[in-house]
């Protein structure tokens, strides 16, 4: 495992801020609506994108450090990997929350059908909590397949 992973982590990343950043877009388009559903789904949109957005700055950005420090010779390939098996478990936690966040958005529909409003807010955290819960999960995969499956080749 070398500073290439530190490279893979930020591209991987980039998924989450152009999510985030569309997120906010379409929220934004989606709140100028007078349609209480649309409203309500694009506060979500707005609200998760922009955490989207911070977070995957925040990644790419410890990323880049990380990277300059182990060519800077900082970190060596046992601190490396320390960091991409911290990311992955950091990733199925996630994708264990996400499940959460569907099923809540899930419950909203269901529950308040006769309101528009909160039929818009379960809609908006349950398309967020989807997209995160395949982002996860998929990137933890790819994560074990690039980065993991080498050890039990050997």
């Amino acid at each position: 495992m070398t500073d290439q992973f530190f490279e893979y982590q930020r591209r991987a990343l980039g998924v989450l801020l152009a999510w985030g950043v569309s997120s906010m877009f379409s929220g934004a388009l989606l709140w100028s609506r007078p349609d209480p559903l649309l409203r309500q789904s694009g506060i979500q949109c707005l609200v998760w994108g922009a955490i989207d957005m911070a977070l995957a700055l925040a990644g790419r950005r410890s990323a880049r450090h990380q990277a300059v420090r182990y060519q800077q010779g900082e970190l060596d390939s046992t601190a490396v990997e320390h960091a991409a098996r911290t990311l992955q478990r950091i990733l199925l936690i996630n994708a264990g929350l996400d499940v959460g966040y569907v099923l809540s958005g899930v419950w909203l529909m269901r529950r308040f059908r006769q309101r528009r409003d909160r039929q818009g807010m379960g809609l908006g955290i349950a398309t967020q909590g989807l997209f995160l819960l395949l982002y996860d999960s998929l990137f933890a995969l790819h994560l074990q397949r690039r980065w993991f499956a080498r050890e039990r080749r050997m």
